[in-house]
Protein backbone atom coordinates (compact mmCIF):
# COMPACT_ATOMS: atom_id res chain seq x y z
CA UNK A 1 0.00 0.00 0.00
CA UNK A 2 1.33 3.69 -1.12
CA UNK A 3 1.89 5.70 2.02
CA UNK A 4 2.05 9.28 2.28
CA UNK A 5 3.74 11.17 4.81
CA UNK A 6 2.20 14.80 4.51
CA UNK A 7 5.24 17.77 5.81
CA UNK A 8 5.61 21.35 5.74
CA UNK A 9 9.35 21.93 4.28
CA UNK A 10 10.23 23.90 7.32
CA UNK A 11 8.83 21.34 9.78
CA UNK A 12 12.50 19.41 9.68
CA UNK A 13 11.93 18.28 13.16
CA UNK A 14 8.37 16.96 12.50
CA UNK A 15 10.01 15.35 9.68
CA UNK A 16 13.15 13.51 11.40
CA UNK A 17 10.30 12.35 14.02
CA UNK A 18 8.33 10.65 11.77
CA UNK A 19 10.96 8.91 9.31
CA UNK A 20 12.51 7.29 12.43
CA UNK A 21 9.26 5.46 13.12
CA UNK A 22 8.85 4.46 9.83
CA UNK A 23 12.27 3.67 9.39
CA UNK A 24 12.54 1.66 12.60
CA UNK A 25 8.70 0.15 12.09
CA UNK A 26 10.69 -1.24 8.00
CA UNK A 27 7.76 0.99 6.38
CA UNK A 28 8.52 2.76 3.27
CA UNK A 29 6.88 5.97 2.73
CA UNK A 30 6.70 9.03 0.28
CA UNK A 31 6.85 12.58 2.04
CA UNK A 32 4.24 14.74 0.85
CA UNK A 33 4.89 18.60 0.54
CA UNK A 34 2.41 19.94 2.67
CA UNK A 35 0.40 23.06 1.69
CA UNK A 36 1.37 26.54 3.85
CA UNK A 37 -2.43 28.04 3.95
CA UNK A 38 -0.47 31.66 5.26
CA UNK A 39 1.59 31.72 2.17
CA UNK A 40 -1.01 31.15 0.16
CA UNK A 41 -2.73 34.09 -1.62
CA UNK A 42 -5.97 35.81 -0.67
CA UNK A 43 -7.76 34.72 -3.81
CA UNK A 44 -6.62 30.90 -3.23
CA UNK A 45 -7.95 30.83 0.05
CA UNK A 46 -11.26 32.54 -1.33
CA UNK A 47 -11.45 29.93 -3.60
CA UNK A 48 -10.90 27.17 -1.44
CA UNK A 49 -13.59 28.31 0.98
CA UNK A 50 -17.08 28.28 0.49
CA UNK A 51 -17.16 31.01 3.82
CA UNK A 52 -21.17 30.82 3.74
CA UNK A 53 -21.26 27.61 4.55
CA UNK A 54 -18.31 27.67 6.60
CA UNK A 55 -20.08 29.67 9.03
CA UNK A 56 -23.16 27.83 9.11
CA UNK A 57 -21.63 24.37 9.83
CA UNK A 58 -18.55 25.38 12.02
CA UNK A 59 -19.89 28.38 13.35
CA UNK A 60 -16.42 30.60 13.42
CA UNK A 61 -14.40 31.74 10.36
CA UNK A 62 -11.71 29.65 8.89
CA UNK A 63 -8.07 29.49 9.81
CA UNK A 64 -5.21 29.63 7.22
CA UNK A 65 -3.81 26.30 8.96
CA UNK A 66 -7.29 24.68 8.75
CA UNK A 67 -6.93 25.47 4.75
CA UNK A 68 -3.65 24.40 4.25
CA UNK A 69 -4.71 21.29 6.08
CA UNK A 70 -7.34 20.09 3.77
CA UNK A 71 -5.48 20.92 0.64
CA UNK A 72 -2.52 18.97 1.04
CA UNK A 73 -4.88 16.09 2.21
CA UNK A 74 -7.22 16.92 -1.16
CA UNK A 75 -3.71 17.10 -2.82
CA UNK A 76 -3.24 13.62 -2.32
CA UNK A 77 -6.76 12.41 -3.38
CA UNK A 78 -5.96 14.22 -6.86
CA UNK A 79 -2.63 11.96 -7.16
CA UNK A 80 -5.04 9.15 -6.41
CA UNK A 81 -7.34 9.90 -9.12
CA UNK A 82 -4.87 10.71 -11.39
CA UNK A 83 -2.91 8.01 -11.14
CA UNK A 84 -6.02 5.39 -10.23
CA UNK A 85 -4.64 4.45 -7.02
CA UNK A 86 -6.89 1.96 -5.45
CA UNK A 87 -6.06 2.91 -2.20
CA UNK A 88 -3.92 4.94 0.17
CA UNK A 89 -2.28 5.64 3.96
CA UNK A 90 -2.14 8.85 4.82
CA UNK A 91 -0.54 10.26 7.71
CA UNK A 92 0.44 13.68 9.03
CA UNK A 93 4.19 14.24 10.70
CA UNK A 94 2.84 14.70 14.13
CA UNK A 95 1.89 11.43 14.70
CA UNK A 96 3.07 8.60 16.85
CA UNK A 97 3.26 5.24 15.47
CA UNK A 98 2.62 1.98 17.78
CA UNK A 99 4.41 -0.99 17.18
CA UNK A 100 1.86 -2.72 15.59
CA UNK A 101 1.26 -0.36 12.85
CA UNK A 102 3.04 -2.45 9.76
CA UNK A 103 0.64 -5.09 10.77
CA UNK A 104 -2.30 -3.59 10.98
CA UNK A 105 -2.00 -1.52 8.01
CA UNK A 106 -1.04 -5.21 6.12
CA UNK A 107 -4.70 -5.94 7.61
CA UNK A 108 -6.27 -3.07 6.22
CA UNK A 109 -5.31 -3.88 3.10
CA UNK A 110 -6.66 -7.40 2.60
CA UNK A 111 -9.56 -5.97 3.97
CA UNK A 112 -10.67 -3.04 2.36
CA UNK A 113 -13.29 -3.04 -0.25
CA UNK A 114 -11.79 -0.81 -3.22
CA UNK A 115 -15.17 -0.38 -5.19
CA UNK A 116 -16.47 1.18 -1.88
CA UNK A 117 -15.81 4.97 -0.50
CA UNK A 118 -14.34 3.34 2.48
CA UNK A 119 -12.31 5.34 4.80
CA UNK A 120 -10.71 3.17 8.01
CA UNK A 121 -9.38 5.61 10.66
CA UNK A 122 -6.14 4.18 12.71
CA UNK A 123 -6.23 6.28 15.60
CA UNK A 124 -9.06 6.46 17.77
CA UNK A 125 -10.89 9.81 19.82
CA UNK A 126 -14.19 8.72 20.40
CA UNK A 127 -15.58 6.35 23.72
CA UNK A 128 -15.49 3.44 20.74
CA UNK A 129 -12.72 0.92 21.50
CA UNK A 130 -11.76 -2.49 21.61
CA UNK A 131 -8.69 -4.56 21.97
CA UNK A 132 -9.32 -7.26 19.24
CA UNK A 133 -7.96 -7.06 15.94
CA UNK A 134 -11.41 -5.54 14.12
CA UNK A 135 -12.75 -3.29 12.23
CA UNK A 136 -15.82 -1.55 13.34
CA UNK A 137 -18.62 1.00 11.33
CA UNK A 138 -18.19 4.38 12.92
CA UNK A 139 -20.64 7.21 13.00
CA UNK A 140 -17.87 10.17 13.60
CA UNK A 141 -14.28 10.96 14.58
CA UNK A 142 -12.40 13.75 14.29
CA UNK A 143 -8.27 14.75 13.19
CA UNK A 144 -6.61 13.30 9.95
CA UNK A 145 -3.19 11.81 11.58
CA UNK A 146 -3.50 8.16 10.44
CA UNK A 147 -5.93 7.24 7.96
CA UNK A 148 -6.59 4.53 4.77
CA UNK A 149 -9.07 5.41 1.93
CA UNK A 150 -10.34 3.98 -1.02
CA UNK A 151 -10.26 5.88 -4.51
CA UNK A 152 -14.00 5.82 -4.19
CA UNK A 153 -13.57 7.45 -0.68
CA UNK A 154 -10.82 10.02 -2.48
CA UNK A 155 -13.11 11.15 -5.03
CA UNK A 156 -16.62 11.60 -3.43
CA UNK A 157 -14.54 13.84 -0.11
CA UNK A 158 -13.19 15.74 -3.27
CA UNK A 159 -16.76 16.25 -4.53
CA UNK A 160 -18.21 17.05 -1.13
CA UNK A 161 -15.60 19.28 0.17
CA UNK A 162 -14.15 21.51 -2.36
CA UNK A 163 -15.15 24.33 -2.13
CA UNK A 164 -14.30 23.45 1.75
CA UNK A 165 -17.72 23.49 4.16
CA UNK A 166 -15.94 22.04 7.26
CA UNK A 167 -12.41 21.39 8.09
CA UNK A 168 -11.24 17.73 6.41
CA UNK A 169 -11.22 16.19 9.53
CA UNK A 170 -15.40 16.31 10.41
CA UNK A 171 -15.53 12.38 9.32
CA UNK A 172 -18.78 12.10 10.58
CA UNK A 173 -20.66 15.37 8.33
CA UNK A 174 -19.75 12.86 5.53
CA UNK A 175 -20.89 9.67 7.21
CA UNK A 176 -24.68 10.88 7.53
CA UNK A 177 -24.43 12.70 4.01
CA UNK A 178 -23.99 9.09 2.90
CA UNK A 179 -20.68 10.04 1.43
CA UNK A 180 -18.23 7.91 2.88
CA UNK A 181 -18.26 4.07 5.35
CA UNK A 182 -16.22 4.99 8.22
CA UNK A 183 -14.14 2.28 10.19
CA UNK A 184 -11.94 2.30 13.38
CA UNK A 185 -9.47 -0.66 13.09
CA UNK A 186 -8.45 -2.07 16.47
CA UNK A 187 -6.62 -1.55 18.09
CA UNK A 188 -5.58 1.63 17.44
CA UNK A 189 -2.22 2.06 16.48
CA UNK A 190 -1.69 6.01 15.79
CA UNK A 191 -2.16 8.84 17.99
CA UNK A 192 -1.38 12.31 17.98
CA UNK A 193 1.50 13.95 19.05
CA UNK A 194 -0.15 16.97 21.14
CA UNK A 195 3.08 17.18 23.27
CA UNK A 196 5.74 17.67 21.21
CA UNK A 197 4.20 20.09 18.55
CA UNK A 198 1.95 22.89 18.59
CA UNK A 199 -1.38 22.07 16.14
CA UNK A 200 -0.41 23.98 12.13
CA UNK A 201 -4.05 24.32 12.44
CA UNK A 202 -4.78 26.65 14.81
CA UNK A 203 -3.06 30.69 15.37
CA UNK A 204 -2.39 32.38 18.10
CA UNK A 205 -5.50 35.12 16.95
CA UNK A 206 -7.72 32.35 16.22
CA UNK A 207 -11.35 33.27 16.91
CA UNK A 208 -12.52 32.46 20.40
CA UNK A 209 -16.02 33.04 21.69
CA UNK A 210 -14.91 33.17 25.08
CA UNK A 211 -13.30 36.40 24.59
CA UNK A 212 -16.29 38.04 23.16
CA UNK A 213 -18.54 40.50 25.34
CA UNK A 214 -21.90 39.44 26.36
CA UNK A 215 -23.72 41.48 23.59
CA UNK A 216 -21.36 40.08 21.05
CA UNK A 217 -21.62 36.53 22.59
CA UNK A 218 -25.82 36.55 22.45
CA UNK A 219 -25.31 37.80 18.66
CA UNK A 220 -22.80 34.96 17.96
CA UNK A 221 -25.61 32.30 19.33
CA UNK A 222 -28.13 33.80 18.04
CA UNK A 223 -26.42 33.81 14.14
CA UNK A 224 -24.85 30.08 15.45
CA UNK A 225 -28.72 28.85 16.05
CA UNK A 226 -29.27 30.00 12.86
CA UNK A 227 -26.80 28.68 10.77
CA UNK A 228 -26.91 25.36 11.79
CA UNK A 229 -30.88 25.80 10.84
CA UNK A 230 -29.55 26.80 7.48
CA UNK A 231 -26.88 23.61 7.64
CA UNK A 232 -28.76 21.19 8.35
CA UNK A 233 -31.86 22.29 5.64
CA UNK A 234 -29.04 21.81 2.81
CA UNK A 235 -27.58 18.51 3.93
CA UNK A 236 -31.27 17.26 4.05
CA UNK A 237 -31.68 18.49 0.42
CA UNK A 238 -28.72 17.12 -0.86
CA UNK A 239 -26.13 20.49 -1.25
Amino acid sequence: MKLFLINLDACEERLAAADGQLRRLGVAYERFPAVYGAALSPEARRRAVDRFRWWCAVGRPVRNGEIGCALSHYAIYRRMAEEGMAFACVLEDDVVLDARFPEQLARVERWLDASAPQVVLLSNHTREWGEAWEFRPAAADMYTEGYVLTLPAARALLRANLPMQTPCDHWGRWVRRGVIQLYHAFPTVCSQDQRAFVSGTVSPDAYNVRRLSRGARLFHDARRAVGKAVDNLLLAVGR
